[in-house]
């Protein structure tokens, strides 16, 4: 008989088991040593079903087929196109310059687990039941996310697009002064003499964009008190839908390089690691099942809590 976690969680679970890099691992070797000049021509080869690595995949093509776009830019490599983005200056752990093959592999493949990850995160997330991400410090919800204790934080940011604003009907401060600072800035904008976060919640206007900022206590205003759940799921911020299970096979640092044109491009090191939010109840309960995706993916997994 199934346990309660893995009739709860089944749906990503399955998706935890049968990672998508071993298959873009794949292809990207066949393409790059075969005879074929597009990415496609390597995916029409894949209908039927493969053993690789200990996991067997039905359908190969289709699984691959919604990355197909994202899998193109190999194509590069063979002279066969140009990039659809410049891709940043990437260098080692030891700071040394990676190779363009090496490079353009880590850059494919940390947009390929984003869009993963997001899908893997929409299964676990709602049944999960969890608000911690929908709350700011010490909030009454608090216990149902498996928290307990007081966090240090003073207030939880969450970043809005321009046209994710509306969909909060708040307070809103937006000034020269707002917009000369971040949430991050210190010393901190004060507004009214006081700290922001020590007012109600209010959606903010800063130098990096709009936020809305959940000070200790506050609920998101879209967060039902009857169920528990968010009444604009279909339609929450992007940062919303974002996974607690993070792919850093590249991390931004805070340098930047020059290209051969004089363009200033920003550096990102190779971590080829997988860092899940240990706050999150989904993260708790399946640490075995998401230790053993990011092996299999070839990242090393890290579990870290966040929120503290």
């Amino acid at each position: 008989m199934e346990s309660g976690t893995n009739i709860k969680f089944a749906e990503g679970i399955n998706r935890l088991k049968k990672p998508i890099l071993p298959l873009v691992k794949m292809a990207e070797f066949l393409y790059l040593t075969g005879p074929c000049k597009t990415m496609a021509e390597v995916l029409d080869q894949l209908t039927k079903p493969l053993a690789l690595e200990g996991l067997h995949y039905e359908n190969p093509q289709q699984i691959l087929q919604p990355y197909e776009s994202l899998m193109r830019e190999f194509e590069v490599l063979k002279g066969e196109k140009r990039l659809a983005t410049s891709i940043p200056f990437i260098v080692s752990e030891k700071q040394e310059p990676l190779a363009r093959r090496q490079s353009l592999g880590c850059w494919i493949r940390q947009q390929i687990l984003d869009r993963e990850l997001e899908e893997i995160n929409s299964m676990l997330c709602g049944p999960c039941g969890c608000v911690l991400c929908c709350t700011g410090p010490d909030s009454k919800f608090d216990s149902l996310s498996g928290f307990k204790g007081n966090m240090k934080q003073e207030y939880f940011e969450i970043p809005l697009a321009d046209s994710e604003v509306n969909l909060f009907v708040l307070a809103r401060v937006d000034s020269g002064e707002s917009r000369a600072h971040t949430a991050k800035s210190s010393p901190s904008l004060q507004v009214n003499h006081i700290a922001f976060y020590k007012h109600e919640m209010a959606l903010y206007h800063w130098q990096n964009g709009w936020s809305l900022i959940l000070p200790k206590g506050a609920t998101c205003p879209q967060l039902s008190e009857e169920t528990n759940r968010c009444m604009i799921y279909a339609k929450r911020p992007k940062v919303c839908r974002k996974p607690q299970i993070f792919p850093y096979v590249l991390e931004k640092t805070d340098d930047m390089a020059k290209r051969n044109d004089g363009v200033r491009i920003p550096v990102y090191m190779a971590r080829n690691k997988m860092l899940a939010v240990w706050d999150c109840p989904y993260v708790r309960e399946l640490q075995d099942e998401i230790g053993a995706y990011a092996e299999m993916s070839g990242l090393e997994p890290i579990f870290k809590k966040s929120k503290t």
